[in-house]
């Protein structure tokens, strides 16, 4: 009987250390989330496309000829660390097969996200249209569909290395904090 105690005492204070251990390096992690904010949108006209026919006269018609627009949106990307974890090694990743942005800034992997700590990254979308000018796409807060259901997977670590993921969806605006990397986002 003395060497039953003996033993759920040692159980009992094995689990008491170990417990608070492994909740730390494989379950405790970062709360990192991820907010996609538009800045503005832009309509450049570029000239007068190739699609244009010359009138009688040899002349292009200014008031329905067909005109060449880069239409850009840009974003402001808001990480942000809501737990008492630093966030190591953050990397940022568009999803793959999405649309394709220009990230103006890039994200350090090398600077931890500490606690309560923000930072901002500015990207663009640019898309082309051939359009006459009456047709074109008039600027607004409207994006365009490829850009409603465009993804972000932002990995991170915590200090004892154990690797942690949160998932934005543009399309809900959402984030999902997982433990393994999603399939869509592995490359080979």
């Amino acid at each position: 009987m003395e060497i039953l105690i003996s033993v759920i005492t040692l159980i009992i204070a094995l689990s008491t250390a170990l417990v608070p251990f492994l909740w730390k390096r494989y379950i405790s992690r970062p709360e990192i989330t991820i907010q996609i904010l538009l800045i503005n949108f832009i309509s450049s006209n570029l000239g007068l496309s190739s699609k244009n026919e010359l009138n009688e006269e040899g002349f292009i018609d200014g008031n329905n000829a067909i005109n060449m627009f880069e239409l850009t949106w840009k974003f402001k990307i808001r990480i942000t660390n809501n737990s008492e974890l630093t966030a190591f090694y953050p990397e940022l990743q568009f999803k793959p097969d999405g649309p394709i942005f220009k990230l103006i800034d890039s994200l350090d992997k090398y600077y931890p996200l500490r606690s309560a700590e923000t930072i901002e990254l500015f990207f663009e979308y640019r898309k082309f249209e051939e359009k006459a000018g009456k047709e074109r796409t008039v600027p607004s807060k409207v994006l365009p569909e490829e850009l409603n259901h465009f993804g972000l997977l932002l990995s991170y670590q915590n200090s004892y290395k154990s690797k942690f993921y949160t998932l934005f969806n543009n399309s809900d605006k959402s984030n999902v904090f997982l433990r393994y990397k999603p399939s869509q986002y592995i490359i080979n």
